[in-house]
This record gives C-alpha cells, sequence and structure tokens, in this order.
C-alpha cells in the first residue's frame, strides 16, 4: 500500500528522504493545490482544490483509491485540520491519517489554545494576550514590558510577526498584522476567531530550540530529538545545532501524552536562564526536522518499521549530538 505526502509544497528534501525509504515497496505520492518542482519529484501527484474547498476530502479520498494509497500525512497546519475533522471518513475507507485527533490539532493550529494548553499542564510558556488594551494595562501594572511580540493567532511560516517598542508601534503593528492575515491564507482559519486574530506575547531572550517529539502509530511516547535554532529564515531553521535532549525528555514525555498525536509533533521551545519555554506546537514534519535527519534520526526508517510490523532498532532512535546542520538552496529546471 502506498504513502500520500498532501500540502507538499516545496519539500523535496521529505520526498526524497520517503522514496528512498520505501523503494521497491511503496510508492510516494504528493499532492497539493497548485504544481511544484518537488510534486515532479514523487511517483505520481494530484493537484487538488484548495483546502477549505467542499470537494477537497473527497478529491484526496478517491485518489488514494485509485493509486492504492493507504497512509496520508500532512505538512501543512490548515491542511491538518481539515484532515482531523474528516478521520472517520479516511478510516471508513482504510486510510490511515498520521497526525493528531481533531481537539489536538485545534489546539496546536490556535495559539490561543496553545497557550491555555501549555499553562494548565504547569509548563512554562510566555505571557500571551488577546488585545492592546490588556497588554497596556499589564504594562502600567508593572507586569510586563516593552518589547512584546505580535503573531497571527493561527499562525505560520513566520508571516504577520513583529516586535513592538513602545505603545506606538504597538497600535501600528497590530493594524499591520491584522492586515497580513485577511490579506493571505491565513484568513481562513483566523475566520473562526475573526474579532481576536493576533496574539500578543512577552518577548522571550534566550536561546530558541526546536524538538521532534516522536510517537508511534498507537500516539505512544518513543523519544525526542532537538535542536538549538542558531538561524532562521522564512519561519525555518537555515542554520541548526545538535543538543542533547536531556533538558526537554520531561515535557516531550507529558506533551506527547497529552496531544496523542502519531509520528512527529514539533515544539518551538526557549532556554531562558535554564528554564524551558514551550511558544509554539505543530503536529507535523517540520522545517527543523531535517537537521536531525541529517544526524542519524530517520523518521522514515521508523516509520516503515511500524508499518511492516517490525520491531525497532535502538539505531533508529539515536542522532548525532553538537552537530552543525544548514540548509542550502538548489536551483532546478522545470522542463
Amino acid at each position: 500500500m502506498n504513502i500520500l505526502l498532501t500540502s507538499v509544497g516545496r519539500r523535496g528534501y521529505l520526498v526524497d528522504y520517503f522514496k528512498e525509504t520505501f523503494k521497491n515497496e511503496r510508492k510516494i505520492y504528493t499532492s497539493n493545490s497548485e504544481l511544484t518542482y518537488t510534486m515532479k519529484q514523487s511517483d505520481g501527484y494530484l493537484i487538488t482544490p484548495l483546502i477549505y474547498e467542499n470537494d477537497y476530502v473527497e478529491t484526496i479520498i478517491d485518489f488514494c483509491k485509485k493509486e492504492n494509497i493507504s497512509v496520508v500525512l500532512s505538512l501543512f497546519d490548515i491542511d491538518l485540520f481539515v484532515l482531523a475533522k474528516n478521520e472517520n471518513i479516511f478510516q471508513e475507507n482504510n486510510i490511515t491519517l498520521i497526525l493528531a485527533p481533531e481537539h489536538s490539532v485545534e489546539i496546536c493550529n490556535d495559539k490561543w489554545l496553545t497557550y491555555e494548553f501549555l499553562k494548565s499542564k504547569n509548563i512554562k510558556t510566555p505571557k500571551t494576550y488577546l488585545d492592546v488594551d490588556s497588554v497596556l494595562n499589564e504594562i502600567s501594572d508593572g507586569n510586563l514590558s516593552f518589547p512584546v511580540i505580535l503573531k497571527p493567532r493561527w499562525g505560520m511560516a513566520s508571516m504577520g510577526i513583529y516586535i513592538a517598542d513602545d505603545e506606538n508601534e504597538l497600535r501600528v503593528f497590530y493594524n499591520k498584522s491584522y492586515k497580513d492575515i485577511f490579506n493571505s491564507y491565513l484568513k481562513y482559519e483566523s475566520e473562526l476567531t475573526k474579532e481576536s486574530p493576533i496574539l500578543i506575547q512577552e518577548l522571550l531572550i534566550g536561546k530558541e530550540f526546536g524538538v521532534d517529539v516522536v510517537n508511534d502509530l498507537n500516539s505512544n511516547y518513543v523519544t525526542c530529538f532537538a535542536k538549538e535554532k542558531v538561524r532562521m529564515r522564512a519561519g525555518e531553521t537555515d542554520l541548526g545545532l545538535t543538543v542533547n535532549n536531556g533538558p526537554f525528555e520531561s515535557i516531550s514525555k507529558l506533551l506527547a501524552n497529552s496531544i496523542s498525536h502519531k509520528g512527529i509533533l514539533s515544539v518551538d521551545c526557549f532556554d531562558v536562564d535554564g528554564d524551558i519555554y514551550v511558544t509554539e506546537m505543530n503536529c507535523r514534519i517540520s522545517g527543523h526536522y531535517p537537521i536531525s535527519h541529517a544526524v542519524g534520526f530517520d523518521f522514515t526508517k521508523l516509520l516503515k518499521a511500524w508499518l511492516d510490523g517490525e520491531s525497532v532498532s535502538s539505531n533508529l532512535l539515536k542522532f548525532e549530538e553538537n552537530i552543525y546542520v544548514c540548509k542550502e538552496l538548489a536551483i532546478k529546471r522545470l522542463n
């Protein structure tokens, strides 16, 4: 049975990883709402309707039936939300979605729910507010100080993010972020909370990390892999440093058991004077996963063992520490 990567975008490296692991056993298909070079690297592809169109899920399922696809992984947050809402339909058609339950996807996608969830689990997270007046009152009371960071409540890819150093910038950037949201694909989920589509957070100062929290296909915690985000570009880690996962292990276990995802939960953290703060979570393979892959952790081989019902070798749960990994741009001709 074959595998489909939905909303694949430009993640050609993931197609390569999957094809290398599953060659001669399973075909790797891709889908996206517009054609990308990455799709031509796969064994076949589907150009879908837009994610929020009524026939999106039906189109995906019909393609899965046609191409003998039994496993679907999404690489895009909005797509996760729609697929999770329709997981029962996929199950009825013997198709396994490797993601989190609908409620968990909503917690991860809606950053206000993320904040409330983390607080409920006693996990440190930055102070967070939904409106300008609340922020100014907190600053007046001495509970918060500038600078603060503004970000879309349903954000991704670092869109609509601004840092405000004073009240004037706070008001200007709030309006700017609002326009960014509703002039982009962020508008679809943001319509759910249109009266409060922006978060304003305390700005954390410290080292930033990305953590791959790995669960098996029964949603049981397996391990985690941590990387320092040394340099970022367009919301993804451009240069990373692999580190020991010890400081992140207890938080990873707690998140894994609470979110109950399958596969990888991507977690963004800060180390502030030795305390780990969690800022965001995504129920999918993220932009910092290739760093783990480059130094020994191959999720596709782990997935293959699970799908084939094989025991998991300890070698599949290791990676080299203290290694710098960077991404480079590749030039491709489309025809």
